[in-house]
């Protein structure tokens, strides 16, 4: 047993493998259900021997249909809405090691920080101290609610972000006392963490935080007030048929809440004419108060360092397990490009993307083009807001789940990233080689964290603005050129959405 006694209480974790490890404590509260939460003030006495509660999960009938339910982690701990938890993980807590705290992905509707897959142990044995923190999901932590109810419930839809905010306020001023250095703090994330991230640093980070690694997500998951009150009138309106009243929302149980959300469809938000992006409806909002309505400057102005990728086969993981666009069902798929493209010029997309990609299946041609859209262009994007301090990356390794038909699809650089590549269910999802491209990730994220520089070995990683480079990872690094300029383009220019 350890014990840890900083500025928050005392806490008495576990030492294993090496590793201090602190687990489910408890960083921040909020008075009731959407309401804005606070760091907790009183000190605690704590046993952090086991992982929190994990946020109560939103995972909807069109998000099994389209295959998440195939990578569903069971690994996750109790639901409760007592859930703003972090776990900490160091190595030699009389060091004054870089911090890195992980925002765990899942669309902002799923996920938490106890899953298997989350290991801190493994990165933290390279010099750093890890943390993995919860959030408020789903309807309770991005939906906007204030308009909808005359202002009975005041949430402005970023009671999730909030909560991240606290987490890292918290590890601030407590992660001295486990050995790191507070005015070295790296957050990261993937997908909806990098969202996150992304967010964290357009919020202005009050020198909260230096680096941000932004893994598969960029700084477009965010609503306008008018969408997301037409999301909160969808909510209410299926809340009202599910026989309920707006009145019950603060005194319902909470699986009364998810249970309506889990029925709302993004698509609703449509007119039938366009796409929405992105494909979620709960999301953070530009309310003027966290997210301001400059938070592009307050982003591009920013002093953080950034790392930022994506995966080469990224939207995969869906169109593979879609029922139709997986069957390759031309007339469907035409249907919903159409909507995101001038009708016009839909044939000469298709076109140039199989040029680009030597196929003539039109659900990897659609994969490809929601990968670009969804993932890579944002990311462009990004890096090229962080001018002077950005680094690029895309992973290429394919996985060998289902013979390859998923290509390298969106996560499946997390394994690696952790080091529980060759754990089960993982083993199962790369090349044998896998013990060489998880240190591919891991030294160059945490080189990141330490010096600001991802560089390792022979490779020099340059910045991405010199030349729109990035750092190729697989078994090896190598360094090119972003290929996919061109396909951007084309899809800027052509689109409706």
């Amino acid at each position: 047993m350890s014990l840890i006694e900083c500025k928050a209480g005392k806490f008495e974790g576990l030492f294993k493998n090496e590793c201090y490890q602190f687990f489910g404590i408890p960083y921040a509260t909020y008075e009731y259900r959407w309401s804005e939460s606070t760091l907790i003030e009183d000190e605690l006495i704590f046993k952090a021997s086991e992982k929190g509660n994990a946020a109560p999960q939103t995972r909807s009938d069109d998000q099994a249909q389209m295959g998440t339910s195939f990578f569903q982690d069971n690994s996750l701990s109790k639901q409760s809405e007592d859930c703003l938890t972090l776990n900490i993980c160091s190595n030699d807590i009389k060091a004054k090691n870089p911090v890195m705290i992980w925002i765990h992905g899942g669309a902002l509707v799923t996920g938490g920080s106890s899953s298997i897959m989350y290991d801190l142990q493994h990165l933290a044995n390279r010099g750093v101290v890890v943390v993995s923190i919860n959030y408020r999901l789903g309807p309770l932590g991005f939906l906007k609610l204030d308009e909808v109810t005359d202002g009975e419930i005041k949430s402005t839809g970023n009671e999730g972000l909030i909560d991240q905010r606290n987490a890292i306020k918290w590890v601030k001023e407590n992660i001295s006392s486990f050995g790191g250095d507070p005015n070295n703090i790296t957050i990261f994330g993937e997908s909806a963490g990098s969202w996150s991230c992304n967010l964290q640093i357009a919020a202005g980070n009050e020198d909260l935080f230096q680096k941000a690694i932004c893994q598969s997500g960029g700084l477009d998951a965010v609503a306008s007030k008018e969408k997301a009150n037409q999301w909160a009138e969808l909510f209410a309106d299926q809340f009202k048929k599910d026989g309920h009243k707006l009145s019950d929302l603060r005194s319902c149980n909470w699986e009364s809440i998810i249970n309506t959300a889990k029925r709302l469809q993004h698509s609703k938000l449509s007119d039938g004419k366009r796409w929405i992006f992105p494909e979620v409806g709960f999301l953070p909002v530009v309310d003027n108060k966290f997210i301001k309505d400059d938070y592009l400057e307050t982003y591009s102005s920013s002093s953080v360092h950034l790392i930022a990728g994506t995966t080469l086969d990224e939207y995969k993981l869906w169109s593979t397990f879609h029922p139709r666009i997986g069957k390759n069902d031309d007339e469907y798929i035409t249907r919903r490009l159409s909507k995101m493209f001038e009708s016009s010029k839909l044939s000469e997309i298709i076109s140039a993307y199989r040029e680009y990609l030597k196929v003539n299946e039109l659900g990897d041609i659609y994969s490809a083009i929601l990968t670009d859209i969804c993932f890579g262009i944002p990311t462009h994007n990004t890096l090229q807001k962080k001018e002077g301090n950005s680094f690029g990356y895309l992973f290429s390794t394919q996985s060998e789940i289902l013979r390859g038909k998923l290509g390298c699809f969106h996560a499946s650089e997390l394994p690696y990233v952790f080091g529980v590549h060759s754990k089960k269910p993982y083993s199962s999802w790369g090349p044998k080689e896998s013990q060489q491209i998880s240190d591919n990730f891991q030294i160059p994220w945490t080189n990141f964290s330490k010096t600001n520089d991802p560089s390792f070995g022979n490779f020099s990683w340059n910045n991405y603005n010199d030349a729109f480079e990035l750092a190729l990872i697989g078994n090896k690094v190598r360094a090119l050129r972003n290929p996919f300029l061109e396909r951007y383009e084309l899809i800027e220019k052509y689109k409706i959405f």
